[in-house]
């Protein structure tokens, strides 16, 4: 799935440069505005930025995923493991951030949905709890905060057990699978946010919605378990259903 980010943005990303580098003049970023109905021109350099910041986190997701907690190397070091255990919690919380600032600018309805399933996952939670507010984590009207610890004896590449020190209760999490959750709810909402722009772009036109959105309902089916298929000629979607 974290490669499915990487089409998508890829192919996002196109899709806008190709817009605006149509007709680049002096007054460039009021054109991009305009294109895009953007609600001030600093807004392209903003999108810009967050789009680097959802690349770059990715790399370091698809890292992790590969190697686990130990990391690359030939040691058993447990500081590489808090290293990697803290980046990883905190690379998927700067591309949720990237995520919504991008949904945000290019006036993407219901913001605070899409913010709310981010944060109902469980490695968003662990973020919080472990990654930024360790020790002063409070729970949305309760005036009381609570302690979090990762639990080192059971440190494993791809499981991680935290300890909560107010009640004596442990968490247990699959960082494979709740990864997968976060990246394919990134994909879920950079397909909303490029279906948004499409219909922006080409508003009237519905013709050529269709025709520019058919690229993108690919990359919606590879999500949703179709094969991506990469050839000579390119890449192939294979969707298979099974009864």
């Amino acid at each position: 799935m974290v490669d499915l980010v990487n089409l998508i943005n890829d192919r996002f990303i196109k899709f806008t440069r190709e817009q605006v580098f149509s007709k680049e003049t002096n007054g460039f970023l009021g054109f991009a505005q305009q294109k895009f109905k953007l609600n001030a021109k600093n807004d392209w350099n903003e999108i810009i930025a967050s789009e680097d910041i959802l690349e770059d986190s990715n790399e370091a997701l698809k890292s992790f995923l590969k190697f686990g907690l130990s990391g690359p190397t030939k040691y058993n070091d447990l500081g590489e493991k808090y290293l990697r255990l803290y980046g990883v919690l905190n690379a998927v919380y700067q591309q949720q951030q990237a995520m919504l600032h991008i949904f945000k600018l290019f006036n993407c309805p219901n913001p605070k949905s899409i913010k709310q399933e981010f944060n109902n996952l469980s490695i968003t939670q662990a973020r919080h709890k472990l990654g930024a507010h360790s020790i002063n984590y409070t729970v949305q009207g309760d005036s009381e905060t609570e302690m979090f610890v990762p639990v080192r004896v059971q440190f494993n590449d791809y499981e991680l057990t935290y300890f909560n020190h107010k009640n004596d209760e442990s968490s247990k999490i699959d960082l494979k699978l709740t990864l997968e959750e976060h990246s394919r709810l990134i994909c879920k909402t950079y397909l909303l946010i490029a279906n948004k722009v499409i219909k922006t772009v080409y508003k009237g036109n519905t013709v050529k919605q269709e025709q520019v959105l058919t690229s993108f309902n690919e990359l919606e089916m590879v999500m949703n378990g179709a094969l991506l298929i990469k050839g000579q000629d390119g890449n192939t979607v294979i969707n298979i259903k099974f009864e």
